[in-house]
């Protein structure tokens, strides 16, 4: 009975430690599908760890518990059943049942122990991600490992522009509807929905390009999935559109809030428009770049719960997702 209890807590251990130590082995592997080969255990995370101490407590006591029957010497106890073994089994359950209070100092993809606790387990850095160690390293064009083949070509006329950044770090909110997209987001990203779109990351000049690295580092960028669930479930947000005047005219996103307000106007407007500082707020331009740097200037004038549409108006349209227009889908538009 003592080989079954502690080959059990063995399996325990192991599924409960799974979804915490995956992204670090993602990033050592430098596989991104790895890392969300076992992220459905996440939710789950918390019954495996009680069951795991549960297991735990109950192999101690079955090694523990005075034998009723008479000790024989010539009886010999193999080393699995022994308790040198389940003391040894006790240490690595312990080491990876505390992986997420200590991982974060050896490994920048370990998820924090608030995380794990919440359920989602989810790194700081994404696993699909490199990383800086310093923003003041010289931006290098990085090209991207792999790409979908549902990804449509770019369009943009620039160099392919991608730098090794660090993602933000968003803390849970408590805010109801702010709470509703971070978990919106966090599914998004355990089980990402494939979409036809690349945007140009880049706009092939250092300066601008630059500066669009910081911006990222601070944003949370939206896919068009998470969006059009959004506005399909009628949440309360938003949609801050920043395009300027004359590109309006090629189409606009239905959401019940929408705002529109030139890139230009943002700061001196904004505070009129929107004074609630914990309203959700989701910025789209016409392929991405201003409605990022517009969300970057929102979150330094205190607003907490802002996202950007990743790709703008262009990835909301190659997604096929339906949007006011008199000049039809849009099929090619020219860069910022």
């Amino acid at each position: 009975m003592a080989n079954k209890s502690i080959f059990t807590l063995i399996g325990a251990t192991i599924a409960a430690s799974l979804c915490c130590v995956t992204p670090v082995l993602a990033v050592l592997a430098g596989s991104s599908s790895l890392a969300s080969s076992f992220s459905w255990l996440a939710p789950y995370h918390n019954y495996l760890v009680a069951f795991t101490v549960l297991v735990l407590l109950y192999a101690w006591y079955d090694k523990l518990k005075p034998s009723k029957e008479i000790a024989c010497d010539c009886d010999n106890q193999s080393f699995w059943a022994s308790k040198k073994f389940l003391a040894i089994v006790t240490l690595f359950t312990a080491v990876m049942l505390t992986f997420p209070m200590w991982g974060g100092k050896f490994f920048a993809s370990a998820p924090s122990a608030e995380s794990c606790a919440s359920g989602a387990c989810a790194s700081a850095v994404s696993p699909n991600r490199e990383t800086l160690k310093g923003e003041d390293k010289k931006l290098s064009s990085i090209p991207a490992k792999t790409k979908s083949a549902s990804q449509a070509k770019s369009s943009c006329n620039t160099k392919p522009f991608q730098n090794a950044l660090k993602t933000p770090i968003i803390k849970e909110p408590t805010n109801k509807q702010a709470l509703t997209v971070f978990k919106y987001m966090r599914d998004e990203k355990i089980n990402p929905t494939p979409y036809k779109q690349l945007a140009c990351s880049g706009y092939g000049r250092p300066e601008i390009d630059g500066l669009m690295v910081k911006a990222r580092s601070k944003v949370e960028e939206m896919s068009p999935v998470v969006l059009k669930k959004m506005v399909d479930n009628e949440d309360e947000f938003t949609l801050l559109d920043v395009r300027e005047i004359v590109q309006r005219a090629e189409g606009e996103i239905y959401a019940d809030d929408i705002i529109q307000m030139t890139r230009g106007d943002l700061e001196f407007e904004i505070m009129n428009k929107i004074k609630n500082k914990d309203r959700v707020i989701v910025t789209f331009c016409r392929s991405g770049g201003r409605g990022l740097l517009a969300a970057q200037t929102l979150k330094k004038m205190g607003y907490k719960n802002v996202y950007t549409l990743k790709g703008g108006l262009k990835a909301w349209a190659r997604a096929g997702y339906p949007f006011d227009s008199g000049l039809g889908l849009i099929v090619k538009v020219e860069d910022e």
